[in-house]
């Protein structure tokens, strides 16, 4: 898929999960920022917001992470990985790396990293529940095909990114598209457009967000109705729809580049 996202969408990931380079001689970097975690325990999920970093080891390709994530009692953990082996797919930006060396306190995890986006995924197992955490809910591989109902003529283009922001409680999130097209030609009004107070429920699988209605950050402009959108896949996948100036908005795609 195409990976199409604004500019001020792109600077903003960066200031919030910033990256430094040192001065050796070997390509590295560290990132660090909010981590969002979903706890998996039987059909019980905590969702918590922590602080994560990285040190990324680009010339013998590796990777280890430091992360903190709540319990269901609200206990907060921290964890740092053992270092991991990372491998560059053939899209040349999305790493994948796991825990070969897996032990009776941290079991399993793999996670992506993408250095289009930047975003950070892992999930893990410890004392019986699934721990899956990112740093951004942000989607740029995706496909936005818009309708108009009254005719059914409808238009496919990869140039939108959808990206969700949870606030600290899980329960709600804010949404910025990039490159909002809201016609039936693909032609781009908004190369970044927010909408807050999106209702957020963290899954099993993921989340759900949804809005019966909601207003946009160009006041009078672009109101949004009937969002519901399923991020699946742990995170990774993004299905849903809604309805924006007389149109019919569907939304499919992924979190990193490679089909999961």
């Amino acid at each position: 898929m195409k990976k199409v996202f604004s500019y001020l969408l792109a600077l903003t990931a960066i200031m919030v999960f910033t990256a430094c380079n040192n001065d050796d001689p070997v390509n590295k970097q560290s990132f660090s920022g909010t981590i969002n975690n979903r706890l998996i325990d039987g059909n019980e999920i905590t969702f918590s917001q922590g602080t994560a970093s990285a040190e990324v080891d680009y010339t013998n390709k590796i990777i280890k992470i430091t992360t903190s994530y709540k319990d269901a009692n609200g206990e907060t953990h921290n964890i740092t990985t053992p270092e991991m082996k990372m491998s560059l797919d053939k899209t040349g930006t999305n790493y994948s790396f796991n825990n070969a060396n897996t032990s009776s306190l941290l079991e399993g995890l793999t996670g992506n990293f993408d250095l289009a986006t930047g975003s950070l995924w892992f999930r893990f197992t410890v004392d019986g529940a699934t721990v899956v955490s990112s740093n951004y809910l942000l989607y740029a591989y995706v496909t936005t095909t818009v309708t108009n109902p009254d005719n059914n003529f409808n238009y496919s283009h990869e140039a939108s990114a959808y990206w969700f922001l949870p606030d600290a409680t899980g329960e709600t999130c804010s949404m910025q598209i990039s490159n909002f097209a809201p016609n039936i030609n693909g032609s781009v009004q908004a190369a970044t457009i927010e909408y807050k107070g999106l209702k957020l429920t963290p899954t099993a699988t993921g989340y759900t967000v949804s809005a019966a209605e909601v207003e946009s950050s160009y006041s009078g402009y672009y109101t949004i109705t009937d969002l519901n959108f399923v991020l699946d896949g742990d995170g990774r996948i993004i299905d849903g729809s809604f309805k924006c100036a007389d149109l019919d908005f569907k939304v499919a795609g992924y979190m990193f580049p490679s089909a999961i």
